[in-house]
């Protein structure tokens, strides 16, 4: 009987180590999830003569397009 006790405590205490380590690997899963697949904070290189699709404040006028009667 002792050694089913014993056996029994191994196994309470198998179980708390791996649900220990399995919150473990799931926060590391969700972290990794977020910064592969999240917003990214990159950031954008502007050369010079190349418009840029999403920074409108960059963007030519029209007027500059048109000839300058001076």
């Amino acid at each position: 009987m002792e050694e089913l006790l014993e056996i029994i405590k191994q196994q309470a205490s198998t179980i708390d180590n791996l649900t220990n380590e399995l919150a473990l690997l799931r926060e590391q899963v969700a972290y990794l999830t977020q910064k592969l697949y999240g917003k990214s904070s990159e950031k954008s290189i502007q050369v010079n003569g190349q418009l840029s699709l999403f920074d409108e404040e960059q963007l030519p006028e029209e007027d500059d397009d048109l000839p300058r009667s001076d």
